[in-house]
């Protein structure tokens, strides 16, 4: 009798067994095939906003830390307790978070930057202060060649955090320049020569139409601003041509272009000769 409450025994543990290695089994193959479909969607997804390169690797961390819930939950099923494991590795991701705050942080800013693609590579840019084109977009840095010929490498998180002008997502860009003219010229005369100069231009656009105007009466001359609008790229060059084209033309014109300078009056009258003589002159 003692013999068959044993073998009872061991048939009802074994029955036990086979169950929880079955739903350990089929826990495992139905979370690896969602795995895998959660994977393939989000590569798609990430494919038409980032490179590919990243996508995949992104892709591939989800896969992975999904795979590794579904092994914890089955591992449950057959009553082995993770959980001590899963807390000591809790506190280890805790002490390499705040070790690599700084990183990550760069890392969440440049996948957003790809995603929302806020700057790309090509487009001209001036992000805390530093002006010049995009060279390149990664997950911690973003390169500016400037124009004067250095590579800055920017914290994403700065982009982020901070403000970034871009001039190549603009339609047109607004030139500007401030011309001093001598109060003795003919204003009308100089708006003519500066519009047939802006009329002529082939970087000019007609729409918006540019702009003179008086906008100052200084101390030492009548300061006449122009205001253009140009194709973004053209931006440069056309700043160069029309500032000599602009005093070319004033020069041919004759239109005096005055330097700062200071009138000194005296209350009473300076007789050179005399301060001449009193100094021992002669």
């Amino acid at each position: 009798m003692e013999l068959v409450d044993v073998i009872r025994n061991l048939l009802l543990q074994g029955s036990g067994m086979l169950y929880k290695i079955f739903v350990f089994i089929a826990i495992l193959a139905v979370g690896i095939a969602i795995s895998v479909m959660i994977r393939r969607a989000f590569l798609k997804f990430l494919s038409a906003r980032v490179s590919k390169a990243i996508a995949s690797n992104l892709s591939r961390a989800l896969y992975y830390t999904l795979l590794f819930i579904v092994v914890v939950v089955a591992l449950g099923t057959i009553g082995i307790d993770l959980t001590g494991f899963i807390i000591a590795g809790g506190f280890a991701g805790i002490v390499v978070g705040v070790a690599l705050q700084p990183v990550l942080s760069n890392l969440f800013a440049g996948l957003y930057l790809m995603i929302e693609k806020t700057i790309n590579v090509g487009e001209v840019v001036e992000i805390g202060g530093n002006a010049g084109e995009v060279t390149e977009v990664s997950p911690i840095f973003t390169r500016i060649r400037t124009f004067d010929g250095f590579v800055v490498s920017v914290a994403n998180s700065q982009i982020i955090t901070g403000i970034t002008k871009n001039f190549s997502k603009a339609v047109a860009r607004r030139i500007e320049f401030k011309l001093g003219i001598a109060y003795r010229e003919d204003a009308e005369k100089v708006y003519r020569i500066l519009k047939n100069i802006l009329d002529e231009h082939p970087y000019v656009l007609v729409n918006p139409p540019p702009d003179i105007f008086v906008s100052n009466l200084g101390q030492s001359s009548m300061d006449v601003t122009v205001r253009v609008w140009t194709p973004p790229p053209l931006a440069y060059e056309a700043t160069k041509d029309l500032l000599w084209r602009m005093r070319k033309a004033l020069g041919e014109a004759g239109i005096e272009i005055p330097f700062t300078q200071i009138d000194v009056w005296f209350r009473s009258t300076l007789n050179i000769e005399q301060l001449y003589k009193n100094r021992g002159g002669g």
